[in-house]
């Protein structure tokens, strides 16, 4: 049995895709095996692959019709072989010299590791690390707050999971949810964890491209991505023995928050009168309200939302974004600069 199994679903990234390969390639060893799962690209992806598939003995290639980046997953994970698993995006990278670090701490046989990452805002030339601590949890639920608390528990390219809880529990990737998936992703699989090992280690490159930032497009799903993301969320931490746990406050409120920016989003169809509406439906209700005015604000961003939403007022929170959505559109660069400068402190 192998280690590791790297898996990476591809699509349309036959530009990114040298540079994902190449900073991982030179860090394999007859422990870890790659498995490229090409999800029906138009563009030449699947010419690359094949080229390195041919040049790599490690690289195994597979190929589908588009079904969807959670469908691609479920095929690499079939193949598998490693003890843990690892999924990548197509157009990441990861640090030199790393791998092989991380893999070294899987002798303390975790059910899940998880390790720090970098930031690339590629359009804005700027990087930032989030570090993760160097910890053996004593409990999943632990663990999970720590992972909400630095902002990490959504992403699965920064953990290592054992491959058998993953196997065992298909439900963690649900195909027909690709923007809630990570979350039920992890929840499922840190429900079935009995012990998660952290390292400081930063490892991964995640690359962040303003047109395809969750905040900047419009969702059409953002209700039932919600109520995904509420009830995933609820029923983790429910099975961690947890159920009143203050993350879920806290998780909840930038929820809420991404849902209400998403109405401003480029390409949204929402006239005031429909963006009342939702906001009375899924902002101002009495559970929603409980769990803003509980929760902690991670950033100056959450602060304007917290203060705005807990008035209770449809027409304040509405009024509030509108105004905002017009400053990010007008005064672009100078949004960005701010938002930099919350990242980084530069």
């Amino acid at each position: 049995m192998k280690k590791l199994s790297i898996l990476i679903p591809v699509y349309n990234a036959e530009k990114e895709l040298p540079q994902c390969l190449d900073s991982i390639l030179p860090q394999l060893d007859e422990e870890i095996e790659m498995i490229l799962v090409d999800d029906g690209s138009k563009d030449n992806s699947l010419a690359v692959l094949r080229d390195y598939q041919n040049r790599y003995p490690l690289i195994s290639v597979y190929a589908q019709p588009n079904s969807g980046c959670t469908a691609a997953r479920k095929t690499a994970l079939q193949y598998a072989s490693g003890k843990y698993t690892w999924f990548l995006d197509d157009d990441d990278r990861v640090e030199d010299n790393t791998i092989r670090k991380l893999v070294k701490l899987l002798d303390d046989d975790p059910d899940i590791l998880v390790f720090g990452n970098t930031v690339d805002f590629i359009e804005e030339g700027y990087s930032f690390d989030m570090p993760t601590p160097d910890c053996t949890y004593a409990r999943t639920a632990d663990a999970v707050a720590d992972c909400f608390k630095n902002d990490n528990f959504n992403t699965y390219w920064n953990k290592f999971y054992r491959t058998s809880i993953l196997k065992d529990h298909p439900e963690c990737l649900p195909v027909g949810h690709e923007n809630s998936g990570d979350l039920i992703f992890n929840c499922v699989a840190f429900t079935y964890s009995r012990k998660v090992k952290s390292s400081a280690v930063i490892a991964y490159h995640y690359v962040k491209r303003a047109k395809e930032s969750m905040v900047n497009r419009y969702l059409p799903d953002c209700i039932p991505v919600l109520i995904d993301k509420e009830t995933a969320v609820r029923d983790m931490m429910k099975a961690l023995g947890e159920p009143d746990h203050p993350l879920i406050d806290n998780y909840l409120l930038r929820e809420y928050e991404v849902f209400v920016i998403n109405m401003f989003a480029d390409g949204n169809p929402y006239t005031r009168k429909e963006r009342l509406q939702l906001v009375r439906e899924y902002i101002t209700t009495p559970a929603a309200l409980a769990s803003i005015r509980k929760a902690e604000t991670p950033n100056r961003y959450s602060e304007i939302f917290k203060k705005t939403a807990v008035s209770g007022s449809p027409a304040k929170i509405v009024n509030t974004y509108t105004l905002l959505s017009f400053a990010k559109n007008t005064f672009g660069s100078l949004y960005r600069r701010y938002r930099r400068r919350i990242y980084t402190g530069s």
